[in-house]
């Protein structure tokens, strides 16, 4: 059980829910904000925080273990201009490293990559911006990661699955300048390359080893003056053995701590530009509507088919309100609408059938004629579609923007993707759907599900497109040659988890799940309509839980990559259980 059953629960019944899943002091505070207290959950934080901190003894362990690679440490302090105060703060707070083989410099001008390898003989790199400040455990934890491996669930056939990184990141908070209050922490995906087109989210501070920066030294990247993003860029371009340490290892010193730590717009915007020419990718980027942040739109090339697969029993005024929306209020027309009949009882909607083919002839009806099998429907469908990308649609979805189509073909018909998914919300524009997150309520729930758009609290998710784990098949777009080769949606689930299973069996064989926020459709499914309203329909629904938790059993141990291990597994918000 989870946060998303007690929707359907009278007030007494979450009571209890909540006392046995997190306890009387987070009941207590829960129910203090519903009734309109304050609580400050600045004050939570700082308690965890102090939990998470190094004894002195364990800082004393640290800086006397012997490592197989023991590397020679130089961290550069970004220092150019008005940062010299703030970078001043940060050389200071590396002195009590436990990893003793480091030395801090400031840079206080502009140098090439040549130039700063030719004056280190460094074996590791830290970049650290202007106002942060480590963990005193910082260094030590980059190299004890670069001397573990890591091991890829997900890396694809015949790829190296297991390997020692180049670069390391870490997760951060905000501290105020008094140095006093440690909040608002980011916890952080991990590696993902989407996402640092959307926005800087490695943060001020990361490690990287000789190796990776001897492979583009030549070249023109800019080390300093933008908040590494050039540097990032590169060192993402040259490998893809990036760890992430899943600890709050370092803060940024700001008095503005009410808001998500973003970095400031610093022309940002040129450097994704740089990096997707670099990549041969055509595509314009363009300011989001929230500053800080960007909209990657990826021209497509060519005209590809889509092929959307509906399938429907009965309620021909939901799916005719989901066809009129396809057919005159979405901007690519280049697709065929496969409607998958599956036994229909009124006579109305077969005469509606008729009418609707007449009226455009990319519409065809197939049947299926047996017991309802939600993943068995569309394979059947699949099989009639013409189209290079299927796009598997709900009747009960309407689209918002007339660009989403267009928005999840641009990002699906991409190489190395092989599925793409799209904002969905209720009726009242709460979001119904922001990708999936494995694991979370021991199986798997929606992202941001219930919650309002926009939010100060959860921005880096409700506006960046990005790499997910599963996402919908609601609405769930994919290359029909991925969906071939991976047998398409297993019929053993029969309604639960099917779309989730066929993801992760996208992401298994090597290939992305995208998910693009700037697509986006009402799906009208009802809140409260609960998961299973029958003892049949609920033995049924267990039944494929549990076949889904066993087939995919290693990957639920290890978690969503995407998701942070320090995020509650009770709700999709993005939030802490404390």
């Amino acid at each position: 059980m989870n946060d998303f059953d007690t929707v359907n629960m009278n007030k007494a019944q979450k009571t209890v829910y909540y006392l046995r899943e997190y306890g009387f002091h987070y009941t207590m505070r829960r129910a203090m904000k519903k009734l309109g207290f304050k609580v400050d959950e600045d004050s939570e934080y700082m308690t965890w925080v102090r939990k998470q901190q190094c004894s002195t003894k364990e800082l004393e362990l640290q800086s006397k273990e012997k490592f197989q690679f023991m590397p020679k440490v130089t961290v550069y302090v970004e220092g150019c201009g008005e940062q010299a105060a703030d970078a001043g703060f940060t050389k200071t707070a590396f002195k009590k490293q436990s990893y003793r083989a480091a030395k801090v410099k400031v840079a206080l001008e502009q140098m090439s990559l040549d130039h700063l390898l030719n004056e280190e003989d460094a074996d590791v790199f830290v970049f650290a911006a202007a106002g942060t400040k480590p963990r005193n455990q910082y260094i030590y934890d980059c190299v004890k990661a670069m001397n573990e491996d890591v091991k890829l669930l997900y890396a694809g056939e015949g790829k190296e699955d297991t390997f020692r990184p180049l670069l390391v990141y870490t997760d951060e908070d905000r501290v105020t300048p008094d140095g006093k209050r440690y909040v608002k922490p980011y916890f952080k995906p991990d590696m993902s390359l989407e996402l640092l087109c959307n926005f800087q989210y490695v943060g001020g501070m990361f490690a990287v080893r000789r190796e990776l920066l001897e492979q583009f030294r030549n070249t023109d990247v800019e080390v300093f003056g933008n908040g590494w993003y050039d540097l990032l860029f590169y060192c993402f371009e040259h490998t893809e053995k990036i760890a992430h340490i899943q600890e709050v290892l370092f803060s940024r010193r700001g008095a503005d701590t009410t808001r998500f730590g973003r970095s400031e717009d610093r022309g940002q915007k040129r450097y994704i530009e740089r990096h997707l020419k670099r990549a041969g990718v055509d595509a314009v980027v363009e300011n989001s509507e929230v500053p800080g942040f960007y909209h990657v739109k990826y021209q497509i090339k060519g005209n590809p088919l889509l092929s959307i697969i509906i399938p429907n029993k009965d309620h021909i005024d939901i799916l005719d309100q989901c066809i009129q929306s396809l057919l005159h209020h979405n901007n690519y027309q280049n697709f065929e609408i496969i409607i998958a009949e599956n036994n229909s009882t009124e006579p109305e909607t077969f005469e509606y059938y008729e009418k609707i083919k007449k009226v455009d002839n990319r519409i065809n009806i197939v049947y299926w004629k047996k017991e309802f099998n939600y993943s068995a429907i569309n394979n059947f469908a699949a099989e009639f579609a013409a189209g290079e990308l299927l796009l598997f649609l709900n009747n009960d979805t309407e689209l918002i923007s007339a660009d989403s189509l267009t928005e999840m073909i641009s990002y699906c018909y991409r190489p190395g993707v092989g599925a793409a998914g799209a904002m969905l919300y209720y009726e009242d524009d709460t979001i119904q759907h922001g990708g999936v997150v494995i694991k979370i309520g021991g199986f798997a729930a929606n992202a941001l599900w219930s919650l309002t758009d926009r939010d100060e609290r959860y921005y880096p998710y409700s506006v960046t497109a990005r790499e997910f784990t599963a996402c919908t098949a609601a609405c769930l777009m994919m290359k029909k040659s991925v969906f071939q080769k991976v047998g398409g949606f297993d019929e053993k689930l029969v309604v639960a988890l099917n779309d989730v299973d066929i993801c992760m069996k996208v992401r298994k064989s090597g290939e992305l799940i995208m998910f693009n926020p700037y697509a986006t459709l009402h799906h009208y499914e009802s809140k409260s309509r609960g998961f299973e309203n029958t003892p049949e329909k609920q033995e049924r629904f267990n039944r494929e839980i549990a076949y889904f938790q066993s087939k995919w059993e290693k990957e639920l141990e290890a978690g969503d990559p995407y998701y942070n291990r320090n995020q509650t597994l009770h709700r999709a918000d993005y939030t802490m259980d404390y």
